[in-house]
């Protein structure tokens, strides 16, 4: 058994170590993504705090004009802090790998730049990362590959498990007994050592890409209530109301909370959909509360507050934001960071063994 796995997590390694190497460090550059856009593109993002914030109905008018071709928003993320950008999504061309996004000055409602989602720096990284630039079927790929890291952190411990009286020695490294030693150890104790991370990126990774079978899995253990989806009654005389009125209303309903996206009717029977972070909650790059609000009369449809949610989609939840690392704040995106890198390491040195085995066994034969 253990021979058998040895070999498995060996040549499975070699054939796609690269590949899950690639998916680590992409996944490390976007877990700070807004930070290295505003960096490589500070003209995007580079606002002194407003007094006070613009109509947000402007914002969406300008981004709008600036897209042109008759194309609607379908969705505005606001400015995560004073003085950060808001970016308004539209749909994208047919040949390109995702959306037009907009930035928008959140004082003035001046559009400060229009890119495509998947070709500027930040967005191609998370491209790579979420599907290896092959859209649909390199984003399966990548979710396959979330399985065979479940297999390698699996294999792996079963490999490395120590026989009685040599636990202590399984978590040291031995130096100065030459490089193949060193590269065994380092490939050893890195594995060990992150074997929890990478558990944990495997699992929410897999629930990023194939949700149905882990849902039905916490659903089998938790209770998960469906995640509401609900339409509205259209009137004879359908005059929307604004946009800032909408997200009065849906204010009023979690009053505490920020508000941190709003996701526009796609249709006239689709009410508007915002989502929102609560202040106790640690994570920045996700909402997990939302509030519904009818698009022609401003009333409150239905709230899901993930506070008060059934605990099998309060787990549900907590995947994306624990995949980035931002769940633990600042601490756990440094940790997912840093992880990120470590695939490429253990390919490295799983790689230098192998051509060292090799390279001694050709010289004995020959």
């Amino acid at each position: 058994m253990r021979q058998t796995l040895l070999l498995l997590h060996k040549y499975a390694g070699l054939v796609l170590g690269l590949v899950l190497s690639v998916i680590g460090i992409s996944g490390s550059l976007i877990v700070f993504d807004r930070e290295l856009d505003e960096l490589i593109a500070p003209h995007t993002a580079d606002f002194e705090p407003a007094a006070s914030l613009a109509s947000i109905d402007l914002a969406l008018a300008n981004a709008t004009r600036e897209v042109g071709n008759g194309s609607k928003a379908t969705r505005i993320q606001l400015g995560r802090h004073a003085g950060a950008p808001h970016i308004a999504r539209f749909p994208g061309p047919p040949d390109a790998p995702g959306s037009i996004e907009v930035t928008i000055n959140p004082g003035n409602a001046e559009v400060t730049a229009v890119r495509t989602w998947g070709e500027y720096t930040v967005t191609w990284f998370y491209y790579l990362h979420y599907a290896l630039l092959a859209g649909e079927a390199g984003h399966i790929f990548v979710g396959v590959m979330g399985i065979v890291m479940l297999f390698f952190c699996i294999s792996g411990v079963v490999i490395w498990w120590p026989r009685l009286g040599g636990w202590r020695r399984a978590f040291t490294m031995k130096r100065g007994l030459g490089a193949f030693r060193l590269n065994l150890d380092l490939h050893k104790l890195i594995g060990i050592y992150s074997l929890l991370i990478f558990l944990l990126l495997s699992v929410t990774g897999i629930e990023i890409v194939f949700p149905q079978p882990v849902e039905a899995t916490v659903d089998s253990l938790f209770a998960v209530e469906e995640f509401p989806n609900p339409e509205v009654e259209v009137p004879a005389a359908a005059s929307p109301l604004s946009v800032d009125a909408i997200m009065a209303v849906a204010q009023s309903a979690l009053p505490e909370s920020q508000m941190y996206r709003i996701y526009l009717p796609g249709a006239d029977s689709v009410p508007y959909r915002l989502s929102f972070i609560h202040p106790e909650e640690i994570w920045t790059e996700y909402g997990a509360s939302t509030v519904w609000v009818d698009q022609y009369n401003g009333e409150v449809i239905t709230v899901w507050d993930s506070r008060s949610i059934p605990l099998g989609n309060k787990i549900l939840s907590w995947f994306f934001p624990l995949h980035n690392g931002d769940a633990l704040g600042i601490v756990g995106r440094w940790l997912i960071f840093i992880s990120g890198f470590l695939p490429a390491i253990l390919f490295g040195t799983g790689l230098y063994m192998w051509l060292h085995k090799r390279r001694i066994t050709k010289r004995s034969a020959g």
